[in-house]
């Protein structure tokens, strides 16, 4: 009777240390599939997962999901040939419905998600960083167009809806002037101008994203700011201050930011002056 029972609890305690156990991969991460639809996997290259993440810290603290700070649209491209980004090579072994645990070195995973060289704070002691993730569904790539056009048209509905209260003025390029002052440029600034400008933005709800003050560029140059606020800068002088919507186009585009802090479609607002221009 007690060798039945010591048994039972020894196939138990096996089975339960095996689910709790990680496989390695050989690309350098940590898996654990912790549900699986019972559909046959059938790999999809050119598909799009729309999958539910969470990032954490070893203390299991969260410092990113996809819900609050995607708005449920994180999507991953399927293509399992791609090394060079471990969830998403994960994501792409996936089916429908599956849920997993992976554990991505704390290096890699700011390098490969949020493209920075430094680790934050919160994660300097951890080893790797905790994702919690769930495969939500798997969408052609026309059902993924589909999907885009309807936050397109969401965001122009949102953008619309704040206009019924602010008086605007749309530009020829695509944004909307809220306010700007008398100084407007009668001049383009010629490429290779060095030009200081403060800028602060935020969500159109009012939600602070950014600031800088004294922030130089040199006009002309691509990548230094985001389009939208490259078509305001010429049309300001010395001095000029200036107040704008950016449609998502203009701004991070279906994909949001590469840092996770703005979901896809999101169109903002920003309060930009002109502190100073030297050709």
């Amino acid at each position: 009777m007690w060798l039945i029972l010591f048994s039972l609890l020894f196939l138990f305690s096996c089975k339960h240390e095996h689910k709790q156990s990680f496989s390695h991969h050989a690309l350098g991460y940590h898996y654990r599939l912790l549900a699986f639809d019972t559909h046959k996997f059938q790999y999809k290259p050119n598909h799009v997962a729309r999958v539910s993440v969470t990032f954490k810290t070893q203390s299991d603290s969260v410092f990113w999901d996809s819900f609050n700070n995607f708005n449920d649209c994180f999507f991953i491209r399927i293509d399992s040939l791609q090394r060079s980004n471990f969830l998403q090579h994960y994501v792409s072994c996936c089916t429908e419905k599956d849920s997993a645990c992976l554990l991505i070195p704390t290096d890699k995973f700011f390098l490969q998600q949020f493209e920075l060289n430094q680790i934050p704070f919160f994660s300097k002691n951890d080893s790797a960083v905790k994702i919690n993730l769930r495969v939500k569904e798997i969408l052609t790539p026309a059902e993924f167009s589909a999907f885009n056009e309807n936050l397109r048209k969401k965001e122009q509905n949102q953008i619309d809806e704040y206009l019924k209260s602010h008086a605007a003025q749309k530009d020829e390029t695509g944004f909307y002037w809220l306010h700007k002052s008398d100084e407007i440029s009668e001049k383009p600034i010629k490429n290779g101008s060095l030009v200081k400008i403060a800028y602060s933005g935020y969500y159109l709800n009012g939600r602070f994203l950014e600031k800088a003050e004294n922030f130089e560029l040199i006009y002309g140059m691509p990548h230094q700011m985001l389009k939208g606020l490259n078509y305001v800068i010429p049309k300001l002088k010395k001095g000029a201050v200036a107040k704008i919507i950016l449609p998502s186009r203009l701004a991070y585009g279906e994909s949001g930011s590469s840092n996770g802090t703005v979901p896809p479609f999101t169109p903002l607002l920003y309060e930009i002056k002109i502190i100073d221009i030297k050709e």
